[in-house]
């Protein structure tokens, strides 16, 4: 005789799917996006007059930004054990790697080089973000 279908089967198999759907693939697919877009030969970013910064520069503060909510959110919801600090903290290890191995990778790309400049940016924007993160949760909890 089949098992019946219950509403606690479908939570313990739809559960991690629905985990991996929300919390880790939006992370996962944003990287290979980095990827993708670091892979185009001669990628140049127009000059905008009206910054005090190359856009370029802004392009990776921005990028790493977005790229460090999506990590801190995947990282966080990998284990009950993981702490909100401690999703910061490896969301930061992993995009610093993450950032310098794809520098790296653009020195093999055709018009293309790796810039200690643009990994500076990188960080900046993941630094932010978790600063950001910390004193919101930090005026939630007073």
């Amino acid at each position: 005789m089949l098992p019946i279908w219950t509403v606690n089967h479908a939570q313990r198999i739809l559960g991690p799917v629905r985990k991996l759907l929300v919390y880790h693939l939006p992370a996962a697919l944003y990287a290979v996006g980095i990827i993708v877009v670091s892979s185009i030969p001669d990628l140049k970013a127009p000059p905008v007059a009206l910054l005090p910064i190359p856009l370029d520069k802004v392009v990776h503060f921005l990028e790493y930004a977005i790229f460090t909510l999506l990590a801190v959110r995947s990282f966080y919801h990998i284990s009950p054990a993981i702490s909100r600090r401690n999703a910061g903290l490896i969301s930061l290890l992993f995009l610093t790697g993450f950032a310098a191995l794809d520098e790296y990778h653009q020195g093999f790309i055709a018009g293309r080089s790796p810039d200690i400049t643009d990994l500076l940016y990188d960080i900046l924007g993941a630094a932010f973000v978790l600063v950001w993160l910390w004193l919101r949760n930090r005026r939630r909890m007073s």
